[in-house]
């Protein structure tokens, strides 16, 4: 079924919410996504197990944004399996919301990201950016755990790792 609209809505809230985005922080348990997952866009097909969107394309949720140009999610065997989220754009970006208003929120943009639901990870891959307040970290590669908040990055072939911490002045 390809639908073709000015801007498509597509509530995925029971599809997605099994295996959904988490996050924990200091003894708190991990928050899963409540309420539907919408995703909008210019273009959509959807077909049994893949769901391609395209043209300004905005995945929200309680916890999460992504946003590109393309977006595909593929979930095979149904509602309760593990998907995968595919992201591209120039760039792609990403805006993960802590559990509570003191936890930061986790910014970032890259070529392409891919999130695993199974395991909660979102890999930035193509000019990597994450920042987190006046932290920043780039790399070809980044690998982000949704569920920790927790980073891995590469250089790749363009080289190393930049990272900038943000230490505070003494006396303050």
């Amino acid at each position: 079924m390809c639908l073709r609209n000015s801007r498509i809505t597509l509530a995925l809230g029971l599809a997605l919410a099994g295996a959904a985005f988490a996050q924990t922080s200091n003894n708190k348990a991990p928050q899963r996504v409540s309420g539907p997952i919408t995703i909008t866009a210019k273009n959509g097909e959807w077909r049994e197990g893949n769901m391609v969107y395209t043209g300004d394309v905005v995945m929200v949720s309680k916890t999460l944004e992504l946003r590109g140009n393309r977006l595909e999610l593929q979930q095979d065997g149904g509602k309760k399996n593990p998907y995968e989220i595919t992201v591209t754009g120039t760039p792609a970006t990403l805006k993960h919301m802590g559990q509570t208003e003191q936890d930061p929120v986790v910014n970032g943009r890259s070529n392409k990201m891919v999130y695993r639901s199974a395991t909660q990870n979102i890999q930035l891959t193509g000019d990597a950016h994450l920042e987190r307040n006046k932290d920043e970290l780039n790399g070809d590669d980044i690998r982000y755990d949704v569920a920790n908040r927790r980073v891995q990055a590469s250089g790749g072939d363009k080289g190393q790792v930049r990272i900038v911490i943000d230490v505070p002045e003494q006396g303050q």
